[in-house]
């Protein structure tokens, strides 16, 4: 079988941690023969981070909402970025609504102001940023694989409205409730493990999802068997097929051990 795991708010705890009994049950499906896969928003630096903190290994990896797919023994086997025209618009956009912004050229993260947003997601992902006077200048250099805004999530829906009304070539949606994720079109989870499982010659294997946000919806519609966390979102809830404990009371463990225990035990 293919697990897929998401992090922020599935995995990890709100304390950003992940409980022992999770990680071992989690080594034991790669031991015992089955394929793990990760699959996150978060830039590729930031997850091969929390499987060194966490695992101590490397796994497959779907970063940026599925702008980047990664595996251990070949490295960055897929990415697309957004293109110029609809970075331009955006970043305008959200310059004329005063609005956080940030990109991800590299798996580098950029921003225009040294504010608390830049600096709080920094210490949530563990890595670096970068300060631009333009991000659309960085931009014409290399394409940003993301781009993401900030703020209130009711700010953020009116934004995402304001967007969608723009028709550009980007797919947006919500990745937490303060986080505006603008990915180029068709890139996503989904599109992204099923590029993934072909490559890792999976195709015939069950695939079972974990997840918690909207950025998760598509791949449960292709999973076997898939699981969300009592903190998820009721649209993801509506299509799951179990819903485990919060991600605090280690939904992911309890998960595995109710419907998986003949395979994390050995």
């Amino acid at each position: 079988m293919v697990f897929v795991f998401d992090i922020d708010g599935t995995l990890l705890k709100s304390d950003y941690t992940v409980s022992q009994e999770t990680v071992v049950a989690i080594k034991s499906l790669e031991r015992n023969g089955h394929t793990v896969i990760f699959a996150s928003g978060r830039m590729l630096v930031s997850v091969k981070k929390f499987l060194k903190k966490f695992f101590g290994k490397d796994f497959p990896v779907i970063a940026y909402n599925g702008g980047i797919v990664w595996i251990p023994e070949k490295g960055v086997i897929f990415e697309k970025s957004v293109d110029f025209n609809s970075t331009k618009k955006i970043i305008e956009f959200l310059r004329g609504k005063s609005l956080h912004r940030q990109i991800y050229v590299n798996d580098k993260l950029y921003g225009e102001a040294d504010n608390e947003y830049i600096k709080s997601y920094a210490r949530h992902a563990d890595v670096e940023y970068f300060i631009v006077e333009d991000l659309i200048k960085l931009s014409k250099e290399k394409l940003p694989t993301k781009i993401l805004s900030i703020a209130d999530e009711k700010i953020l829906d009116n934004v995402k409205d304001e967007l969608d009304k723009m028709n550009l070539n980007v797919d947006i949606f919500k990745s937490m409730n303060i986080f505006l994720d603008i990915v180029p079109k068709n890139v996503n989870k989904a599109e992204a493990l099923k590029y993934l499982i072909d490559k890792l010659n999976c195709r015939d294997q069950k695939i079972v999802v974990f997840g918690d946000n909207h950025n998760d919806i598509g791949m449960f519609k292709i999973a076997d068997f898939s699981v969300a966390v009592e903190n998820a979102v009721e649209e993801l809830k509506k299509e799951a097929d179990y819903i485990a404990p919060s991600n605090d009371e280690d939904g992911v463990y309890v998960a595995l051990s109710n419907h998986f225990s003949d395979i994390i035990s050995g």
